[in-house]
């Protein structure tokens, strides 16, 4: 080819081209014959139907299709690289290199002769071999690209590299340079520039756009969890056969045999016909369901149809050809919604088997109507109620709506949750946006519709978190202040479904404690699930977290109940026409629409009884460790029984009146409040009175009275038993008679409605006497009057009298059973005649010289009787050698374990493993038993009875563990220290004794790696060190080891390096910032997202950062445990700095002390919780003020936090409080470096929102200088609420009171004009006087307006 003119060689290049493609495709056709394949039919089948020359029905054709990878490139594509600087270059470099290849090409054809080593000035790009050879390769691959997106991966950095060789290449350049044919500049020195200056501008805009992004990106830690399918490879592996074969889609299935290794139908291979296959046969077998494993036997033929319309005798056979034993079912391939028309797996199987030939939607429809696939209703999807407004009332209409509307509550507030994605493809916290708000107002829509019926929610399927989130909303949509405790709110001032949004809020907050006090039944365990594990672990947190919170503002909601019930007026509730008027109208005030009235009327009485029931559950369940609170929980709800009964037909009350009247007889019987002349008193009440009075034999003519009109349930008759046993056996005399009568009495009640008789009458039978069988025939006799006694009534009461005769072992009190009337009346014939024979032959067999049987309580109870009885005493002794006696008891009864006899009995997890470790069931029992008696005794601030307790653990252990010995000297270090501070803290100065101190120094030193130690321990120690002031001992001589393991130690040790440098010259910054990262990474919040197969976000949740040291909740609790006010006084400033850098509001920022320590910006702002930093700052102020309620600087700053959040009031309150303790009650001049001119303007702004406008006039004064705009803008508005006239001889300022003269002649009012005139024409006020005068009439009348202000606002 190198010779001939250019037609030949031409025709010899053409000629070379033919050959060699001949060759290829006979050599492919001969290895075909050979060994035969099908992949080369199926590709060319599907480049047919890619490229539109063809159709099929084929299913793995039209799947494959059906993939984004073998799909034509989006314009996203070119956007992106365009963006990126590489298309533009790329198409450059590509046209020189191409022009210039064909120039070779033309050159080389044409004979002309090329310079084998040419220098740089005469160089041709195109003329470089491998130049050539990229640039035809380059055009193969972008041709595939344009075809299918997937060659994108490999195009992509191809064009990359393609482009910077072009750039930094000097050669195609000079190829341009020649082509211009520039002489101005020597070409090769401006190539040489040109291919190292092009590279580094493109490189340094790149860096400067796109390194940001990549460092945010880095920083950002996400985290993925897939808990569906972790879940489901865990119960694999633990409870399916290795044998075992699965089924499923291709890409579970690969999972599958990643993480359980067994046997699997398919993989996701697209090269592999025979797996593409299977994937057709076993993808006919998706169900509506969440993903799960079921076993091919238990699968119904609906739950195979559902996904194609095959028989389930077809689906069988596939699945049995594959031996398949398990099928995985996805939700996903169900419900899919793929935006590719007919791309659904179910549509193409369904074309694919010739069921229909239709679009996806009309075969849905058809399918619908024909029950062709015989599937469950289409549910309705959240996201349709978001697109139409109207279709929520009506589905919620419907009487059997599916889904429920609990459930929708639940959809609607996941779907609010999810996160938002940036342009950087980072995950953000849910926007405020209108999608999401739309979701919120739609949950409160439903629970509207469901009238805020808090029974409902709470039976149904909404947890602790979805209610606290669904009321929060309420609050919010409200209008409720946040940040703001409700106790501190007034309802009478605010609008009535505010009010009533506050009062469901607190209602339900006191419904969960006491539905958390009821004992739940545990859930039998399952196989162990690590993942599944974690999942119920955070469920459970979070309620605790929830629940600790709630308890801890208990006593606030108690409080703001009980103002609720001095209202008298009638509230109003949202309902789903006022919600949509609120959100048409977003500027409402407070959360109102329309009108005062709107909304659902709950009138005074309703709110009341709900409000009292409540109250009384509340009062009822805090009885048990507060005697008094069962009176008030007695007068709670007789209330709500007065107030039902007048109510006719009740719209907001949903009361348990069974409960209602349980709890209504426990608390007249624990209170003894019960009065028989009462028309209303029940049985309970009487029999409770009897007791009470101490008339047993009234009691036991009341049972016998029942066993007639049976309106006593068994329970209570057997509770009643109980007691008076309890009271035998606590030795009160004359007791034992009334036990047997009773027992009688609960033996004939049971014979008559046919139950067994119970151990304790049979036990009683072994030697009666002949009184107590006439008792029991005159029991029997008087409840079977002959006109209420029904048939049953009367064989029952036969089969019991032959009982007795059968049991009796006296013949002669056997025969004055036969002697007895009802023998006669109740016993047939036959069965008389036999009983007496078999009396005979007892008779005739007697030995008269056995021994008397013992008394009663001589004979041997049975174990389960015995067990009961020492369980109870084990459950309620205090006394470590009693508890040890009756462990032997027990023991010798029944081998088992008896620390699980009380499920309040707890110890804490970290000595859980090591005293169950202990051999010896006994004393495994009896170390558990004393320790969690212990600490129960602890948490009542028992303490003497701790410590005996605990002492006599440690006197056990030491004989055998000294891991556990070192363990209860743990447990009783905290004792000792918790009980001296709760003697510190009712008001004791007293430091702790030196051995105290030095023991709590040896434990902050212990360096013992394999035990177990509680982070409560060191909790304690830490505070207990600060609050002693031990702040050298926690600053130099802590040990590393221990400030890296435990946190409190850590926290411990910045606070007191901070508070010991505070007092000094110069405070150090070092430390206060290290203190600052800690507490902003404890303020902080991460974001848990889950993303699916396809790359969305699917489900995010809100937590607390775990990148700190410490969780927030935690945190809180450690402060309330410090007493020492410079520690507090540093925690107070930090959290001031903190709320007023995230907040950044220059003009409403809360003051406190040290303030110039901390920093004054965040790096990362987005990332803490404001809110929490909000409720944390307030929480930690009215914390220290109820240690120290006359500290100065925390009175400014809770007065400055109720002056942010808008509470002018309550902010006047405390700033004249400081000023009061500031100046011994206003006795003398307040400091100005208390009221300064801040604070001043602070007041003058409270008292002018209050429209106190002559108070504001007063305040002016005191400024440094007068501001009188102020003050006569204050004086010109006619409409005070201040006594106005009366504060004019506050005022020593001339010129006010010239104005205030002007301004009364002005409006004509003479009456207030001469009280102005005789304050300015004082003596002392006159201005000719010397300073020292007027100075002392300003200072007099300072002060009684500051007196005057404290009895206002005090």
């Amino acid at each position: 080819m190198k010779k001939g003119p250019l037609v030949a060689r031409v025709m010899k290049l053409f000629l070379h081209f033919h050959l060699v493609f001949a060759a290829g495709i006979t050599f492919n056709y001969l290895v075909k014959k050979v060994l035969p394949g099908s992949e080369s039919e199926f590709i060319l089948k599907f480049l047919e139907v890619k490229f539109g020359l063809n159709t099929t029905t084929d299913f793995v054709t039209n799947l494959l299709l059906c993939q984004e990878s073998l799909r034509s490139p989006s314009q996203d594509l070119f956007l992106r690289l365009t963006q990126a600087s590489v298309l533009p270059f790329y198409l450059l470099v590509l046209t020189v290199c191409l022009l210039s290849t064909l120039e070779t090409i033309y050159r080389r054809l044409s004979g002309q002769v090329t310079q084998s080593n040419p220098k740089l000035e005469d160089v041709h790009v195109g003329e470089r071999p491998e130049v050539v050879y990229h640039v035809f390769h380059t055009f193969l691959f972008g041709g595939l690209t344009m075809l299918f997106d997937g060659v994108k991966y490999v195009w992509t950095p191809y064009v990359c590299m393609f482009t910077a060789f072009g750039v930094c290449s000097p050669d195609l350049w000079m190829t341009v340079f020649r082509w211009m044919k520039v002489k101005s500049i020597h070409p090769v020195m401006l190539s040489l520039i040109l291919s190292t200056a092009v590279p580094t501008i493109i490189g340094l805009s790149l860096w400067r756009e796109y390194c940001p992004r990549v460092l945010a990106e880095l920083s950002e830690l996400q985290e993925f969890s897939d808990l569906d399918a972790a879940e489901m490879i865990s119960w694999i592996r633990t409870r399916v056969p290795t044998a075992a074969v699965f089924a499923g889609s291709p890409q579970l299935l690969g999972a599958v045999k990643l993480g359980s290794g067994l046997v699997v139908t398919s993989l996701p291979h697209h090269s592999d016909m025979d797996l593409l296959r299977r994937s057709e046969d076993v993808s006919a077998l998706s169900a509506c369901s969440p993903i799960r494993c079921v076993n091919l036997d238990l699968v119904s033929v609906q739950t195979y149809q559902v996904y194609s319309m095959r028989s389930a005798e077809e689906i069988y056979k596939i699945l049995t050809s594959h031996k398949t034993n398990y099928v995985i079912i996805e939700e996903s391939l169900c419900n899919e919604l793929s935006l590719n028309k007919g791309c659904r797996i179910k549509d193409l199987l369904d074309i694919s088997n010739g069921h229909r030939r239709m679009s996806a939607e009309a075969a849905d429809r058809v399918a619908a109507v024909t029950s062709s696939r015989p599937s469950t209703p289409l549910q309705t999807s959240w996201f349709e109620f978001l697109l139409d407004g109207a279709l929520l009332e009506k589905h919620l209409q419907k009487s059997n709506a599916d889904p429920t509307p609990v459930q929708l509550i639940v959809q609607f507030l996941e779907q609010a949750s999810k996160p938002s994605v940036n342009e950087q493809n980072q995950v953000q916290p849910p926007a405020d946006n209108r999608r999401n708000r739309t979701l919120k107002l739609l949950a409160l829509k439903v629970a509207a519709h469901m009238k805020w019926d808090l029974d409902v929610l709470e039976k149904g399927s909404l947890s602790i978190p979805v209610l606290n989130m669904l009321l929060n909303e309420l609050l919010c949509v409200s209008k409720v202040p946040p940040g703001v405790k409700h106790v501190d709110l007034d309802l009478s001032t605010l609008p009535p479904t505010t009010a009533m949004a506050v009062l469901i809020y607190n209602r339900w907050a006191i419904r969960t404690i006491v539905l958390s006090s009821f004992p739940e039944k545990q859930a039998k365990p399952g196989p162990h699930q690590m993942n599944m594990l974690n999942v119920v672990q955070q469920e459970k947190e979070m309620t605790d977290n929830i629940l600790s919170v709630l308890k801890e503002q208990a006593s606030d909601s108690i409080s703001v109940l009980t103002g609720a019930l001095q209202l008298k007026k009638d509230f109003y509730v949202h309902t789903m026409r006022t919600l949509d008027l609120l959100a048409a109208d977003g500027a409402a005030a407070n959360g109102e629409t329309e009108s005062s009235t709107a909304g659902l009327r709950i009138s005074a009485n309703e709110l009341h009884c709900q409000v009292h029931y409540d109250l009384g559950a509340i009062s009822f369940q805090q009885g048990c460790r507060d005697q008094p609170a069962f009176e008030k929980a007695r007068d709670h709800f007789r209330q709500t029984k007065e107030l039902l009964k007048k109510l006719d037909s009740a719209v907001h009350v949903h009361l348990d009146e069974k409960r209602l009247a349980g709890y209504w007889n426990a608390c007249q019987a624990l209170t003894g409040d019960c009065d028989s002349c009462d028309s209303q008193t029940t049985r309970y009440d009487q029999i409770n009175m009897m007791i009470s009075a101490g008339s047993y034999q009234a009691v036991v003519d009341a049972f016998i009275k029942d066993n007639v009109s049976r309106s006593l349930p068994k329970h209570f008759r057997c509770s009643v038993l109980r007691e008076f046993l309890h009271k035998a056996q606590q030795g009160e005399a004359g007791l034992d008679e009334v036990c047997h009568k009773l027992c009688v009495c609960n033996a004939v009640r049971d014979a008559l409605e046919g139950e067994v008789l119970g151990v304790r009458f049979l036990q009683l039978l072994l030697k009666p006497s002949k009184r107590l069988v006439g008792f029991i025939l005159e029991v029997c006799t008087q409840a079977l009057a002959k006109e209420r006694s029904s048939e049953t009534s009367r064989r029952n009461m036969a089969t019991f009298v032959r009982t007795l005769c059968e049991s009796l072992e006296d013949v002669s009190l056997v025969f004055v059973v036969s002697s007895h009337k009802l023998f006669t009346e109740l016993l047939k014939e036959e069965e008389r005649t036999l009983l007496v024979e078999q009396m005979r032959k007892r008779s005739a067999t007697v030995n008269l010289s056995a021994k008397p049987l013992p008394s009663f309580y001589d004979i041997p109870v049975s174990a389960s009787v015995s067990v009961g009885q020492l369980e109870q005493q084990l459950i309620l002794s205090l006394e470590p050698r009693r508890i040890r006696q009756i462990l032997n008891e027990l023991h010798g009864i029944a081998d088992r374990p008896f620390w699980r006899v009380n499920s309040k009995w707890e110890v804490p997890p970290d000595y859980i493993n090591v005293i169950l470790a202990i051999k010896d069931n006994l004393t495994k029992d009896l170390v558990y038993i004393l320790m969690a008696k212990g600490l129960h005794c602890i948490s009542v601030k028992d303490f003497l009875h701790a410590r005996q307790l605990f002492s006599a653990c440690l006197e056990l252990v030491t004989e055998f563990s000294p891991r556990l010995r070192q363990v209860m000297l743990n447990e009783m270090l905290l004792l000792e220290l918790r009980a001296h501070e709760t003697v510190a803290a009712k008001g004791s100065k007293e430091r702790p004794p030196p051995d105290l101190i030095s023991r709590v120094r040896g434990y902050l030193e212990m360096r013992i790696h394999d035990l177990p130690l509680r982070q409560v321990v060191g909790e304690e120690c830490v505070a207990f060190m600060l609050n002693w002031r031990e702040n050298d001992y926690l600053t130099l001589q802590v040990p590393s080891s221990a400030v890296i393991s435990n946190p409190y130690i850590k926290l411990g040790q910045l606070l007191a390096s901070t508070c010991k440098e505070l007092p000094g010259p110069k405070e150090s910054r070092r430390t206060a910032k290290e203190l600052w990262d800690v507490v902003v990474q404890i303020c902080s919040v991460s974001i848990q997202h889950k993303r699916s197969n396809d790359g969305r976000v699917g489900l995010i949740k809100h937590r607390e950062s775990s990148l700190g040291i410490l969780l927030r909740s935690k945190f809180i609790t450690f402060v309330t445990k410090i007493r020492e006010p410079l520690v507090l006084t540093t925690l107070i400033s930090l959290f001031v700095r903190l709320h007023c850098t995230v907040r950044d509001d220059i003009v409403n920022e809360v003051t406190a002390e040290h303030l110039s320590i901390w920093p004054s910006s965040l790096p990362n702002i987005q990332a803490v919780d404001v809110e929490a930093v909000a409720v944390t700052v307030k929480e930690l102020v009215t914390y220290a003020l109820t240690l120290n309620p006359n500290n100065q600087s925390w009175l400014i700053t809770q007065a400055d936090i109720y002056f942010v959040t808008n509470q002018y009031s309550a902010a006047l309150n405390f700033y004249v409080q400081a000023g009061a303790v500031a100046s011994d009650f206003f006795s003398k001049a307040v400091p100005p470096d208390i009221y300064t001119d801040q604070v001043l303007k602070r007041m003058i702004k409270c008292c002018s929102m209050m429209n106190c406008h002559t108070q504001v006039a007063v305040l002016c004064q005191f400024l440094r200088e007068v501001d009188y705009m102020t003050a006569f803008k204050a004086l010109q508005e006619q409409s005070s609420h201040d006594a106005m006239d009366s504060f004019y001889d506050y005022i020593w300022d001339v010129t006010i009171l010239e104005y205030l003269t002007h301004i009364h002649h002005k409006r004509g009012e003479a009456e207030k004009r001469q009280i102005a005139i005789k304050a300015i024409g004082q003596t002392e006020l006159n201005t000719s006087n010397p300073e020292e005068v007027l100075q002392l009439a300003a200072q007099k009348r300072k002060k009684r307006f500051f007196q005057a202000m404290a009895k206002l606002y005090f």
